[in-house]
């Protein structure tokens, strides 16, 4: 899977982690979408989105920027982000 990496994303507002592979040819923007509709559908509307979340590195606490690839951010195969 050389067009993917796999992250592991937790969402502290519910307290849920989630592993999930994403595509390196993505913008960051889009893959921070398709990540909130995931934790959207599996929290049974615990968790709704009110368009200020961002990524960030969980060990460096680095927001990533949106605008950016995937390929071209700081995440990598193995990143642990945080949705919030």
């Amino acid at each position: 899977m050389k067009n993917k990496l796999l992250v592991i994303v937790y969402v502290p507002l519910i307290e849920k982690q989630i592993d999930m592979y994403i595509p390196v040819v993505k913008k960051v923007g889009t893959i921070k979408n398709l990540i909130i509709k995931i934790i959207e559908e599996e929290s049974e509307g615990t968790f709704i989105d009110d368009g200020s979340k961002n990524l960030y590195d969980k060990q460096t606490g680095e927001k990533i920027d949106n605008n950016q690839f995937v390929k071209e951010s700081i995440i990598k195969n193995g990143s642990k982000l945080i949705l919030y």
